[in-house]
């Protein structure tokens, strides 16, 4: 089964996606699907990756561009967590790839 998940982030606010390993996937992306803001995301493999932080160092980022995207490849069976967080409402689909 698909996991897809579509949210809309809450201004400065980091919010919290996790995919069990039940949901067969090798891989997540995260793609912008308003382009408003830059999406700041934070992934290490771990139960608690750091929460990110607007333009802050050490993240990775989804450009501010309808369709951007990024993908983070499974780095263990456990539950695969991602953070992420705008300056903006910006709208986001999260989601699993086999």
């Amino acid at each position: 089964m698909a996991y897809i998940r579509h949210i809309t982030l809450v201004a400065n606010t980091a919010q919290t996606v996790t995919l069990d390993p039940a949901a067969n996937s090798s891989r997540v992306e995260i793609m912008s699907r308003n382009g408003l803001d830059t999406i700041y995301v934070s992934y290490d493999g771990t139960a608690n990756p750091a929460n990110p932080t607007v333009a802050g160092n050490d993240f990775d980022a989804v450009a501010a561009a309808i369709g951007a995207a990024i993908r983070f490849k499974r780095i263990n069976n456990s539950n695969m967590v991602v953070k992420l967080i705008s300056a903006a409402a910006t709208t986001v689909t999260v989601r699993a790839i086999a």
